[in-house]
């Protein structure tokens, strides 16, 4: 039998016995296993782990003698091995503690582990980590310097021996930090000039990249990636570099990493939501949403991310798709009253009235049943404006009142602006005229200088009839007004309207010309000027 079949029968009768001696364990028989535990050690003594444990069983039921035997001679049969040595060191440490003569020989094996294999990194780290369990710091110390000192060109080396430096010199130490950190930097500098070329060198290079980070060096952090970046595009590297540029307040330098991420790897689903919420911070809803849709798709999304995308899709005014979207989601969540607001909500934007009131019907009434808390005084206000907008002022009117008996105390902006609201719309059905002016003086109790509430309030006089305090009131809302947009050309009519009663026809004219170029979006709005113009022409 040649040499190597001969190592290939050992270690297939090596493994027979850990077969047999797992199963053995397994069952309780730890006597039983012990034998063939030791048949492993004896046929194949390299797996120290597999030593050390048939050492600690026969520690139980043979004696410390015939344990630290066993180990002795895998150490002694694998003389080119330090892991057998290490098993050894580690029995001696843990089961000898009071013993001298056991002290003596792992410390003596221990000193002598080194000398024997002075660059391999795991014992290195091995020795160092046992000088400092045994508070034996001045020798972990010169251990570690003596290794540093020898010129090996593996930068695998001086990262491991690195990662053993923070143990002896912890970074943690506030008062000692700078020296420490200098003295383990060293370990990370030798391992970057000893990088290769290639992706090998990439990966070391991230890895010193990564230490700084953890160690709080920043700046030196962002340096190696952006130059790591620059020459090669490494993808991790970039996406450390995003988060660095990200906690350095830098956000269109890391948006656009972040983006050259996504698109060398579209398929990831951490980086998509990244970037969604990265155009959210923006406001750039409608760059945000596709990769959110993205994100949910490939990797899947409950129900608060779809309410997430439709919420993108409601302030990126893509109505249409906000309808797509939720005829999705009432399927995947019919229970949900959210994605029945979302539809109404769309459906609001589209002017289809009577379905969106049929959407926030069945929103109101699975909330109510199931999620009260989403029937609050915001939802009763968007309730109002769409059945105010869809032809329904009587029932627009309950859920404005119901909104206002539900606003809490401290929310005084949504309280002045529902009050306002429901005065307003009593004023322009000539109902309730006492109780609208109540409400309309509380807004601008709550909120003085609101130009929209003090016009409120000047219509408010003009419907008493009392037309001289309703101007003085409508242009003090119109002086309050920095400039003029679509949506202010009421005002400008109420002025107008005003004028007209008080017998100054070419000021009215000027204003409700003035409010017809501004374009106004209200049709009801572009109704009453034309009406005017057309009265005074």
């Amino acid at each position: 039998m040649s040499t190597e079949d001969a190592a290939a029968s050992q270690r297939a009768a090596a493994l027979a016995h850990y077969a047999t001696a797992q199963q053995l364990e397994q069952a309780g028989q730890m006597r039983e296993a012990l034998e063939h535990y030791i048949a492993v050690v004896r046929l194949d003594p390299s797996h120290a782990e597999v030593a050390q444990h048939a050492a600690e069983l026969a520690y139980h039921y043979r004696g410390k003698d015939e344990a630290v035997a066993l180990l002795e001679a895998a150490a002694t049969a694998r003389p080119t091995d330090f892991r057998p040595v290490m098993a050894l060191i580690r029995f001696l440490s843990t089961y000898g503690a009071g013993d001298s003569t056991s002290k003596s020989r792992a410390q003596q094996l221990l000193l002598d582990l080194p000398k024997r294999f002075p660059q391999q990194a795991e014992v290195i780290s091995f020795v160092v980590l046992q000088h400092l369990s045994q508070n034996r710091r001045t020798d972990a110390v010169q251990t570690l310097e003596k290794a540093s000192s020898l010129a090996v060109a593996d930068p695998a080396w001086w990262l491991a021996l690195g990662r053993v430096a923070q143990e002896v010199w912890p970074l943690a130490q506030t008062e000692l930090r700078e020296e420490h950190t200098r003295r383990v930097n060293v370990f990370f500098e030798r391992a970057l000039k000893q990088s290769p070329t290639g992706s090998a060198g990439d990966a070391v290079k991230l890895d010193v990249a990564q230490y700084y980070v953890l160690t709080n060096q920043l700046e030196i952090a962002k340096v190696l990636c952006a130059d790591l970046v620059a020459k090669t595009g490494n993808l991790q590297a970039r996406k450390l570099l995003f988060r660095l540029l990200q906690a350095d307040g830098a956000k269109d330098e890391a948006l656009a990493e972040l983006e050259k991420i996504v698109q060398a790897v579209p398929a990831d689903v951490e980086q998509r939501r990244l970037l969604a919420q990265a155009y959210q911070e923006r406001e750039e809803w409608a760059k945000a949403f596709p990769h959110l849709e993205a994100a949910i798709q490939i990797g899947g999304g409950d129900a608060s991310d779809y309410q997430s995308l439709g919420q993108l899709l409601l302030q990126s005014q893509l109505y249409d798709r906000l309808i797509e979207l939720c005829a999705r989601t009432l399927q995947l969540f019919p229970d949900n009253p959210i994605f029945h607001i979302h539809q109404a909500f769309a459906l609001r934007s589209l002017q289809r009235w009577d379905k969106a009131i049929a959407a926030m019907e069945r929103a109101a009434s699975l909330a109510e049943t199931g999620q009260a808390e989403l029937v609050n005084h915001r939802f009763y206000f968007q309730f109002g404006l769409i059945l105010e907008r869809g032809g329904k002022p009587e029932k627009a009117a309950q859920m404005f009142e119901k909104a206002i008996t539900l606003t809490p105390k401290d929310e005084i902006e949504d309280a002045s602006t529902t009050m306002n609201y429901l005065g307003y719309l009593w004023l322009d059905q000539g109902i309730h005229l006492d109780k609208a002016g109540e409400l309309i003086r509380k807004a601008n109790e709550l909120q003085p200088g609101n130009p929209a509430y003090i016009d409120s309030l000047g219509w408010w006089y003009y419907k008493k009839g009392d037309y001289a305090h309703a101007l003085i009131e409508l242009e003090r809302a119109l002086s309050l007004m920095k400039s003029l947009e679509a949506d202010d050309a009421e005002i400008l009519e109420h002025i107008a309207q005003t004028h007209l009663k008080l017998g100054d026809k070419a000021k009215a004219r000027e204003m409700f010309q003035r409010a017809r170029d501004l374009g106004p979006s209200d049709p009801r709005v572009r109704q009453r000027i034309e009406k005017g113009l057309n009265e005074l022409n």
